[in-house]
């Protein structure tokens, strides 16, 4: 009777263990929560009258830091991709970067533009302090699409010759036609919010991106709204971990 008694009371024990552990998962969901917001940016641009579309898949994750509030980190982001590669048939590549026009600081610093506030960005989404809880649970409910304007759209470059990186060179939305000829312009550009796998095979197109370095491949500027630098590595082709 003394053993029976023992093993029911150790899976009473046990099952406490596990209603504890729920509901001690369920506050930190709460109180705590992370969004893993998958996406797809398309971007068209109009060749010759018709338009050409390139699509690529990334993911952002959005995440409440309860305990770093000693940081003061309360809310973590981080982005999973690649550059988008929009082929334009006789004309080169576009490279649609991982990378926003950041006045005055580095993509990679602290940058209320960033990259990884690219979904905000476009989806119009603003932090409602001090409820940090709240705006990260906006992201898990993102479904449908988001346009993007051609002032949010992120850094776009192309490449005299793809198999050296210090070949890049900006282009402005506006200078399309100069980079790829006269009748090319850009036309639109949007997230659309899907389940469907992160794209691969940007090293296909860029194979110097192979070696994991964080290589600067040069100085970008900007002349609107004011002059700025950009420096541009490999994070903002590829930013894939496993």
């Amino acid at each position: 009777m003394a053993k029976l008694a023992t093993k029911k009371g150790c899976l009473t024990s046990l099952k406490v263990l596990v209603v504890l552990g729920l509901i001690g998962w369920g506050l930190l969901s709460w109180f705590a929560p992370t969004a893993h917001v998958r996406y797809r940016l398309d971007v068209t641009l109009e060749v010759d009258g018709e338009p050409v579309t390139g699509s690529v898949v990334q993911e952002l994750t959005v995440n409440h830091g309860l305990f770093r509030g000693l940081s003061g980190k309360l809310i973590t982001r981080t982005v999973r991709g690649q550059a988008l590669a929009l082929d334009l048939p006789g004309r080169g590549t576009l490279f649609v970067t991982m990378a926003l026009y950041c006045p005055g600081k580095t993509e990679w610093g602290q940058c209320k533009y960033g990259y990884a506030y690219l979904v905000d960005e476009a989806c119009a989404i603003k932090k409602q302090q001090p409820n940090f809880a709240v705006f990260v649970r906006r992201f898990k409910r993102l479904d449908g699409s988001c346009p993007i304007t051609e002032d949010q759209l992120p850094v776009m470059v192309r490449f005299e010759d793809p198999l050296r990186s210090e070949t890049a060179q900006q282009v402005l939305p506006q200078d399309l036609g100069k980079a790829f000829g006269s009748d090319v312009r850009f036309a639109s550009a949007g997230l659309t919010f899907t389940d469907i796998p992160l794209s691969t095979g940007i090293d296909n197109h860029l194979p110097w991106l192979s070696d994991n370095t964080s290589r600067h491949l040069g100085e970008f500027t900007h002349e609107m709204p004011q002059p700025f630098y950009r420096n541009l590595t490999h994070g903002a082709f590829k930013r894939i971990w496993k």
